[in-house]
């Protein structure tokens, strides 16, 4: 049986499969991998994690599309 992981995805309550890693989450969203960045908890997460790290109850999750300059 699988178990569902209730989160919310710029203040959007969503219910996906647990496990689930940033990527899938992504992939979920239709949102691209490029050119995005994702904040879970208020900690950005670097992309380079994004494939192992798993989701977990209640994460606030933000994503948004990067901008480079300052």
């Amino acid at each position: 049986m699988t178990k569902k992981l209730n989160i919310s995805v710029n203040d959007v309550p969503r219910q996906l499969y647990n496990p689930c890693s940033i990527i899938e989450l992504l992939v979920l969203l239709e949102q691209p991998e490029k050119g995005v960045a994702v904040a879970i908890n208020t900690n950005i997460i670097c992309r380079s994690q994004w494939r192992q790290y798993q989701l977990q109850e209640n994460d606030q999750v933000v994503v948004f599309k990067a901008i480079a300059g300052g």
